[in-house]
This record gives structure tokens, sequence and C-alpha cells, in this order.
């Protein structure tokens, strides 16, 4: 058990509603949930993956929560304002939805994603409606982005979410205005969602290579 992992499972308590996001990080949280003494805790996800894999392990299940104590995620990118871009799963519409039921949102991370700015390598992922796609590529070039159709990777065509929906995947030079960005592509017809998360995280353990977590901790 890494010591990232350790201090994940530390968090939760008896009784509480846990959800566990999309990764392999995740998974292994569910292995050691399941072989831990905690009793009397009930896991949700966002992911199909992640929740397969809790469902294999025997694991107590909450298909749809209306409130999570403690819900973990992952990240592609978090600054030190915790704000997040959790583009390449391409799940961030459910983690949205679960994030907002959770009393306190942990990400599980590498070290080397938590950055003073978020990575502009990171693309910023929009789920929008097949029909509104051309009309959302158009938009997106005339506020200065660099925009694509997300292509799958193991057969020939389009990323299509669980919903049936297209990704759309947003380039810039620099995320310094990605909150005026964000905000004017949730205006346009048939956007569901993005993958930026402002200021969400509570808490974040960020392991260094090494094997060290660094704890960063959001104030008030």
């Amino acid at each position: 058990m890494t010591a990232q992992i350790q201090q994940a499972l530390a968090l939760i308590q008896p009784g509480m509603t846990v959800s566990l996001g999309g990764g392999r990080h995740m998974q292994w949280l569910a292995d050691v949930i399941a072989h831990s003494p905690l009793t009397d805790v009930q896991l949700c996800s966002p992911s199909a993956l992640t929740l397969a894999a809790c469902r294999q392990l025997q694991l107590p299940i909450c298909e749809q929560p209306v409130k999570i104590d403690l819900a973990f995620d992952g990240c592609d990118s978090v600054d030190q304002q915790f704000n997040l871009l959790k583009s390449n799963g391409g799940i961030h519409t459910d983690e949205h939805l679960f994030a907002q039921l959770a009393d306190q949102y942990v990400i599980l991370t590498e070290a080397a994603k938590v950055t003073p700015r978020l990575n502009a390598k990171v693309p910023l992922t929009v789920e929008v409606l097949p029909a509104a796609v051309a009309t959302l590529l158009t938009h997106a070039t005339h506020l200065g982005l660099t925009a694509q159709v997300r292509v799958a990777t193991n057969y020939q065509g389009y990323v299509y979410t669980r919903a049936g929906n297209l990704l759309v995947d947003c380039q810039a030079t620099n995320w310094d205005n990605l909150a005026g960005l964000n905000a004017m592509l949730l205006q346009y017809t048939g956007v569901i969602a993005t993958s930026y998360f402002p200021q969400a995280a509570t808490l974040v353990l960020a392991e260094a290579d090494n094997g060290a977590v660094q704890v960063l901790r959001k104030e008030g």
C-alpha cells in the first residue's frame, strides 16, 4: 500500500458514503477498502469501471447517492488555488454531479501535476450534444481556442460519453483566463459541462516519485 493510498484510507470513517472516481488510483483504493476492517461504508462512483471493480470486490454499492460524505478523485492538473482540470477521462459531467454532493472532495494525484498555474498542455474538454458540435467549434475558434472533437484510439470514430454526447478538446497558449473562457463556453446551447472544476478540491494528496506525499489543504 502506498503512503498516498494509506492516507486516503485514514480519512474514511465507518458509516460514510464514499465516492471513488475514475482511474487506477481509485481501483487501488477500492481494493484496500475491501481488505480493511472498515464497516458500514457504502461506495458509489461516477466511473462505470470503478463501480464494476467495487462490485467485483463485493463492496456495498449506493447506486444513486443523494449525499456523499467523502469523494476521492484524480486530476490532470491542479493549481495552488485548488482549481482542477479533469479532461483525459472524459467523464467530467458525472464527476461534477458527484463532487457537488460531497462534503469533502479529495484529489489523489502526482506531485508533478500540482503547479502554480494550470497546465496549458492539458485541454479544457467540453461535453456537447452531437447536433451542437459544429457551432461549438466555430465559437471556440472565435474565443481564440484550438478545438477538435476527440477521436477514439481503439476504433475508427469519435469518443462518445455514456449519455451519447461528444467530447471537444480545447487548447490555448495558457489558461490565465480559463474561468472567463469556461463561463462563455457554458453559455452555448448544447454544451453540457466542461472539465474545469473551479476551486473544487478541499484536500490534495500529491505523491512524489519517491513515494512521499504532500498534503495540501484548502483553508476556509
